[in-house]
């Protein structure tokens, strides 16, 4: 028998715990359109959740609802305050609404959790962005500038409706760093220490669409074909992030986001390259799978360089000073990040002080990360 190829060999030993998340997912071009008979698989009464740029795709959906729709909640907050959840959690008590559904992006999705981590409703999300959070029980709060998060099974949706249609407006940098994001998510479960064989090969392929699809919608964003591409993406990358634990990137990014009220998306796809550039020496294997996944050849000990020039190919924010940063602000997001995350244990590699400081200093300009 033919000895294995030696690329095949998993960096640690064979061992793994796997659970087979419960999501209904409902795909496809026009079907916001079953909308409707997917919520009363749940309930009678309905509270509709949307952001300001899923208007639209809200009101036809709350219009399909009739006389179910009992309360309409048409604008979220990044980052979830919890002041806007117990806000939203006395109004839908009062509507005593039995199901809610969420259309838009991650915070829209958020918000609806917050409020069934409180009330036990379920969910049914109509995502008009690439987040992936539709597919994770994962809830997130921010309260006095402190992000806190936490895993619950009654937050994920029951039901998630993908219709690529609804994401043809979106605008590109939006869609481009909201893929990103989706990105970020695979490129955490390719590294966590408990992911599982199927985790990661849907990692693997999660970035293989979004990465195919960005490039399109950059040129040709009405580009239907490459929207669908980058939903699947998203997908993939929330059902990758689930089945598997954060890490390092997700919870850096929670630090400074709740500290400085920073975009979320933008925020990811700034410091994807800086991290990726910490980790990938600890793990080669998986650096290799995550580089020949975004179609990117070269050392993976460049893997955050390469990562980072692909960046400025899709024409992103390269720093964090980009995205709204002061650079007044820099002692204290160091400070508060040695805080929370040094030596944590975040695989496959643990972050110390000077790396946390390094990585950050370097984020904050947008050079290109060296692997020191």
């Amino acid at each position: 028998m033919p000895a294995p190829n030696s690329a095949a060999v998993p960096e640690e030993p064979m061992q793994f715990i796997h659970e087979w998340p419960a999501s209904r997912v409902v795909f496809g071009p026009g079907r916001i359109a079953a909308v409707a008979a997917e919520v009363a698989r749940h309930g009678d009464r309905v509270v509709v959740i949307n952001d300001r740029v899923a208007g639209a795709p809200a009101d036809r959906i709350t219009a399909e609802l009739g006389s179910s729709a009992v309360l309409r909640v048409p604008e979220v907050v990044q980052h979830v305050p919890a002041g806007t959840v117990a806000a939203a959690v006395s109004a839908v008590r009062s509507a005593r609404a039995e199901v809610i559904v969420c259309v838009g992006g991650g915070s829209a999705t958020g918000l609806a959790k917050g409020i069934a981590r409180e009330l036990a409703l379920p969910v049914v999300a109509v995502p008009t962005t690439y987040a992936g959070s539709e597919m994770t029980s994962i809830w997130g709060l921010t309260e006095n500038g402190l992000k806190t998060t936490g895993r619950a099974e009654i937050v994920r949706p029951r039901t998630v409706v993908y219709d690529p249609e609804l994401t043809l407006g979106l605008p590109t940098a939006i869609s481009l760093t909201s893929g990103i994001n989706a990105i970020a998510h695979c490129v955490e479960a390719l590294y966590a220490a408990d992911s599982s064989p199927l985790g990661r090969l849907t990692a693997a392929e999660g970035i293989r669409s979004m990465s195919g699809a960005l490039p399109v919608l950059l040129a040709e964003p009405r580009n239907l074909e490459a929207r669908g591409l980058a939903l699947r993406g998203a997908w993939l990358s929330g059902w990758a992030l689930e089945v598997s634990s954060t890490g390092l990137h997700h919870k850096l990014c929670h630090v400074l986001g709740g500290l400085f009220d920073l975009p979320h998306s933008p925020l990811h796809t700034v410091l994807l390259p800086y991290v990726v550039t910490h980790l990938a020496p600890a793990a080669p294997d998986r650096t290799r799978l995550l580089l020949d996944s975004l179609g990117l050849p070269g050392s993976t000990i460049d893997a955050g360089g390469l990562i980072w020039d692909l960046h400025r190919k899709l024409g992103v924010p390269a720093s964090l000073a980009d995205i709204g940063l002061r650079m007044t602000d820099l002692d204290l997001a160091i400070t508060r990040s040695v805080a929370a995350l040094a030596g944590g244990p975040f695989p496959p590699r643990p972050a110390s002080p000077g790396d946390l400081e390094h990585l950050l200093r370097t984020a904050v300009t947008g050079d290109r990360p060296v692997t020191g």
